[in-house]
């Protein structure tokens, strides 16, 4: 049961650290190529979302039913 824990654990740390890498790189294209901050916020949000949600299907994928 602690395993368990742990791997979802792990997983969800490389989910949020993943999704706030790609985050970080498109608000500063965006910055660097508009110099707008609402867009640069909004683009790294949307960014940050789908990249979450795209790394936890993979490892859930990868992982089967028990991550």
């Amino acid at each position: 049961m602690e395993t368990s824990a742990l791997t979802r654990l792990l997983c969800l740390a490389i989910a949020t650290l993943s999704g706030g890498l790609a985050a970080t790189i498109t608000g500063w294209i965006v910055w660097a190529t508009e110099r707008n901050l609402g867009e640069a916020l909004l683009t790294g949000g949307c960014s940050f979302g789908c990249c979450f949600l795209v790394v936890l299907t993979a490892i859930r994928f990868v992982a089967g039913r028990d991550a």
